[in-house]
């Protein structure tokens, strides 16, 4: 339910129920919920107590709400639905020509009129059947969605993405996974007719943790976790660097610590940078930072130098998918 449309910031607040703090949705993420068409301010799209099918789209963080968008979108395996996208998009990741198009046409031909599909990186070499039995899903899905959306009174949970284990193996078992291991029965059960359904015979075993130690300890997956947050990280030669988030943006400060091998400072201060780019490309992910990342890597004067390590740090990120950009070096 709209509570609030804010015409000085193009925004609106709506109570989505399940948090303390209202979702926020600015005017260019409004998508289908505006009530009359036109490029106009927010006033006149939505107004107070309005019913409005939002989807979260960036969880809440500090003292933010959630942040939400009416182009709703649902993934599934191979395909990602937008019931109100436009077009056939292929994920960047597809470099062959030929899969490209065949991808293509084939969206053409199975895309329900007035939707936007997105083929996932996934979905490279699938066969037909797989990819359109993923798209009667998502559809039927929508369907389910429109349906509980005409009986409900908002604010109200309509649809969760699927539940963690199988968002894990949704988007990480590949060829290479042998073993899953998990410490709960009913998801045991949903993960193995996954990966029957998905072709895959990955082994799946049930931890008990009443009989054994806590899977978590057992891996020693809470020490890692711990380690992992620590603002200090050490890096391979001596260097290491230090990470600090803050509301407004993460801070990473380089220092070249114990690291004196090199015959040059020169050749340190360059090495122990990019040592400390391909760290830091890691931390992003592992972390989970986003928004403004400003980093203090040791001062270089050479222009050779600074361009060799953003070339490197721009090879350290590619795989990210998160796609960051990075904003050259500055004066600073």
């Amino acid at each position: 339910t709209v509570e609030n449309v804010l015409p000085g910031i193009d925004a609106a607040f709506i109570n989505i129920g399940e948090s303390e703090k209202n979702g926020f949705i600015h005017v260019s993420d409004l998508g289908p919920l505006k009530l009359k068409k036109g490029s106009a301010g927010i006033t006149e799209l939505l107004e107070p107590r309005q019913k409005v099918l939002v989807q979260v789209m960036k969880e809440p963080t500090g003292s933010k709400g959630p942040r939400l968008t009416g182009n709703i979108s649902l993934p599934g395996k191979y395909i990602i639905l937008q019931p109100f996208g436009q077009g056939v998009n292929i994920s960047r990741k597809i470099n062959s020509d030929t899969e490209r198009n065949r991808l293509r046409a084939l969206g053409v031909l199975i895309k329900p009129p007035s939707t936007g599909l997105l083929f996932r990186t996934e979905s490279e070499n699938i066969s037909e059947e797989l990819l359109i039995e993923d798209l009667e899903n998502l559809i039927q899905k929508w369907e389910n969605i429109l349906q509980i959306t005409e009986n409900s009174n908002p604010p109200v949970l309509i649809s969760r993405d699927e539940d963690f284990s199988l968002k894990i193996l949704r988007d990480h078992v590949n060829s290479t996974t042998t073993k899953i291991t998990i410490d709960n029965k009913s998801a045991i059960e949903r993960a193995k007719n996954f990966l029957v359904d998905n072709d895959s015979n990955v082994l799946v075993e049930f931890h008990n943790n009443s009989r054994e130690e806590h899977i978590l300890e057992k891996y020693k997956i809470n020490q890692t976790i711990q380690k992992a947050l620590q603002p200090r990280v050490d890096l391979p030669s001596g260097g290491y660097i230090i990470i600090e988030p803050t509301e407004a943006l993460t801070v990473i400060d380089v220092n070249s610590g114990s690291f004196t091998r090199s015959a040059n400072s020169r050749q340190t201060v360059l090495w122990t940078n990019c040592e400390a780019a391909i760290e830091i490309s890691k931390q992003m992910k592992l972390r989970n930072i986003g928004g403004v990342i400003v980093i203090d890597f040791i001062d270089m004067e050479s222009r050779r130098d600074q361009f060799q390590l953003l070339e490197h740090f721009t090879t350290a990120i590619k795989e990210d998918s998160a796609r960051p950009q990075i904003a050259q070096l500055t004066e600073l």
